[in-house]
């Protein structure tokens, strides 16, 4: 019985094209829009921040 060679993992089928579709989707996004989205999520995330301390804060102020 001979050796026979066995299949590389690295050449699974479609693998390395799902991936060369993928990076060419992310690399096609402006880094405009990009920006704009983690702003928008930073603002978001300080002003809950900012709520939520204002809010724990007029509880601890007010009597029960």
């Amino acid at each position: 019985m001979p050796n026979l060679p066995t299949d590389p993992a690295k050449n699974v089928t479609g693998n390395s094209e799902n991936f060369t579709n993928f990076m060419r989707r992310l690399v096609a996004v402006p880094h405009a829009e990009i920006k704009a989205r983690l702003d928008a999520e930073k603002e978001a995330k300080r002003t809950s921040k900012t709520s939520a301390s204002r809010a724990s804060a007029v509880q601890s102020i007010r009597p029960s």
